[in-house]
């Protein structure tokens, strides 16, 4: 099996130039936005938006078209992802300089014994219980996060401190790190000891190629913004008077998945979670997908109260749910609602920026996890988004996975709308 942080296609690791840079187990391949681009004629005049951007597949392959974009992402981790995937100010040389600058700090700090106890990092991977569960060992640990201090204490620029970053937050999840992912994240045996530089540096000499050869030819922007896809009114309001012509993304599927697990490591190695409170900051502004992202004020699940096929679907979780006592099962109806409820109000607030006629692409997958209910995902979406104002063109299954709670395949779909205007 492939190491964390992979994106798959068709079994194998996505190895493109940008792409490579960081991936996501559960990502879609740059050929799914490149066939859905031509489908949809997207050329240099164009814009499109990308409302769940995660590692910016979408938005690396606008840009080599010379297509404008934009990315939304909930998590910070992703947004800082998607934020150097798509800096196409990055000079190669001030990267390799950097590179050796901070080889230079590293090897200093290892050789006088640097702490790395007072780290936000450290304190919450303790406190938590990653590093006694075996996340991650106590000595790649810790030079990791002295590789960390390194790269912050250099006398650069946000943006080229980032890019750094975005090196060693790859080689913390693919190399010193014990998780892997299958999706679900899990530990293997622990190592020991790690080459966390030796593992960064070549990251960093992988990017510094990718940019020589594909860097500043286009013309076209992208921007990425940090907050929630179920309203970003605010955060859009620069774009209203040029609106965009197509979404390609992939939102949250329904089922027992918390995205912020997987991106755990990330999380606090940018210091964005030192603590409970601060995680649930980032899973608040996300849609209600699994039992662990619910809270008592959620109130999504009243645009569906009325949604005859979404209560189907609850009614019948319900029904297995009687006699059940361990405690997430109560909550499997809820997420359902919040789940359908929190898409309903994207893809409300989502019109208000189309042009007439855009096109969107939701890549989304039936779900089985709630007691082997079966979720019928784009389906259900595809009533939604006719209820709210758009045309439905077409639902095309993309794949089909396995499903290790059924151990049946389950469809991945792709719903294709339309903005009548």
């Amino acid at each position: 099996m492939e190491k964390a942080g992979a994106t798959r296609k068709n079994g194998a690791i996505d190895r493109s130039p940008i792409h490579r840079w960081y991936q996501t187990v559960l990502g879609y391949s740059h050929e799914l936005v490149e066939d859905v681009l031509d489908r949809f004629g997207i050329g240099t005049r164009h814009r499109v938006i990308d409302p769940f951007c995660g590692a910016a597949t979408t938005l690396v392959e606008c840009l080599k078209r010379g297509v404008s974009c934009v990315g939304i992402d909930a998590n910070p981790a992703s947004c800082l992802v998607a934020r150097v995937k798509t800096d196409q100010t990055l000079r190669p040389d001030r990267l390799r300089h950097l590179l050796a600058d901070v080889g230079e700090r590293y090897g200093e700090r290892l050789a006088t014994g640097y702490s790395v106890e007072g780290d936000p990092t450290y304190r919450y991977l303790h406190s938590a219980g990653m590093v006694e569960r075996g996340w991650i060992s106590p000595e790649p640990l810790r030079k990791v996060l002295v590789l960390k201090a390194s790269i912050l204490a250099l006398g650069t620029s946000a943006q080229y401190k980032n890019a750094l970053m975005l090196g060693l937050l790859a080689e913390v999840v693919n190399g010193a790190s014990n998780v892997r992912f299958g999706p679900e994240l899990y530990c293997v045996t622990a190592k020991l000891d790690s080459d966390v530089f030796g593992g960064f540096s070549q990251r960093i000499v992988m990017m510094i190629e990718d940019i020589n050869g594909l860097r500043g030819a286009t013309g076209a922007t992208a921007r990425v913004f940090e907050g929630d896809a179920r309203n970003y009114y605010d955060m859009l309001q620069f774009f209203r008077g040029e609106r965009f012509s197509a979404v390609i993304s992939s939102p949250p599927y329904p089922a027992e998945h918390d995205y912020t697990r997987n991106a755990r490591l990330e999380l606090a190695l940018l210091e964005h979670v030192t603590s409970r409170e601060s995680l649930r900051t980032i899973k608040k502004r996300m849609i209600r997908s699994h039992t662990k992202g619910i809270y008592k004020q959620d109130r999504d699940r009243l645009l569906v109260r009325d949604d005859i096929a979404v209560q189907s679907i609850v009614k019948e979780v319900r029904r297995k749910i009687v006699g059940k006592d361990y405690g997430f099962a109560r909550l499997y109806p809820r997420v359902v609602q919040e789940y359908f409820g929190g898409m309903k109000r994207h893809l409300r607030n989502m019109r208000r920026f189309l042009r007439p006629e855009a096109q969107c692409a939701y890549i989304v997958g039936d779900q089985s996890s709630y007691l082997r209910v079966h979720i019928p995902t784009a389906e259900l979406l595809s009533s939604i988004a006719e209820e709210v104002g758009f045309e439905v063109v077409e639902i095309r299954r993309w794949r089909t996975r396995w499903s290790t709670t059924t151990s049946k395949s389950l469809d991945e779909n792709i719903l294709v709308l339309r903005n009548p205007g």
